[in-house]
């Protein structure tokens, strides 16, 4: 039996609304990516129409499967996310899986809100970084947050940051994320017959250190971090193993 101490508050569970919009966000951004490679393809010096079409439409086709499966196991390991609050501590828990930080553990509280004022992320920093906790995507974050702030001591530091641009906004992100990369790429595209080459190796190298330094899935679920790390590793071996490669051969392998 529960002692006292330990009575549950309340229990949030993951926002089925941040689902709907992360599947629009997939979507837009797969849709993004057919002019955007047809566009980058114009420019390699043996670019012929009706070639460029079908590899496109074939890689787009597997893309679409991956994308797919990968959002339809990312949503049911979602909605398996909940948030309990008791009276002595915070619980982040995935299926039997938990993050536990008691109040008393934590050192600073750091709540990011979206353009429109309504809370999109909270990070909870304890004297060990390591076990920082993120939450971000609960429904009734504003609550969850207020309850936080009310269970937390008073020497607690609290930092609130507003974003500028609404970057879950299809509308943001697509011209100030994809145009830059897209004139990148034009870039790469146009330095000749080693275009593809080189665009292999930058995508290999900067996918696996991007993943290693921001670690954007152990933020979002904890238990992710291992996978992330091994991802990232195997990105990075065969970016340096292409990188030399190349170099000494003036080929991939």
């Amino acid at each position: 039996m529960s002692t006292q101490k330990e009575r549950q508050i309340r229990e949030f569970g993951f926002s089925e609304a941040r689902i709907r919009e992360t599947r629009l966000i997939f979507l837009v951004l797969f849709l993004c990516m057919i002019p955007f490679g047809l566009v980058s393809t114009m420019f390699l010096p043996d670019f012929e129409l009706e070639k460029s079409l079908r590899a496109m439409g074939f890689a787009y086709l597997w893309a679409g499967i991956i994308i797919t499966i990968e959002t339809f196991f990312i949503n049911r390991r979602c909605r398996k996310l909940k948030v309990s609050i008791y009276d002595d501590k915070l619980v982040k828990q995935s299926g039997k899986k938990k993050q536990i930080l008691s109040w008393d553990d934590i050192e600073k509280i750091k709540i990011v809100e979206r353009k429109k004022g309504n809370i999109t992320q909270i990070k909870l920093y304890p004297q060990d970084i390591k076990k920082t906790i993120y939450i971000n995507g609960f429904a009734e974050m504003e609550g969850l947050a207020d309850l936080i702030k009310e269970n937390t001591p008073d020497r607690v530091l609290l930092q609130e940051k507003r974003w500028r641009l609404d970057w879950m906004n299809p509308l943001v992100f697509v011209p100030v994320g994809w145009v830059p990369t897209m004139i990148l790429l034009c870039i790469i595209a146009s330095l000749g017959s080693k275009a593809i080459d080189i665009f292999a190796i930058f995508c290999a190298l900067s996918v696996g250190l991007g993943l290693l330094i921001f670690r954007p899935l152990t933020k979002f679920d904890a238990w992710n971090k291992w996978i992330e790390i091994l991802v990232s590793a195997i990105l990075l071996i065969l970016g340096v193993y292409m990188l030399i490669c190349f170099i000494q051969t003036g080929r991939l392998p």
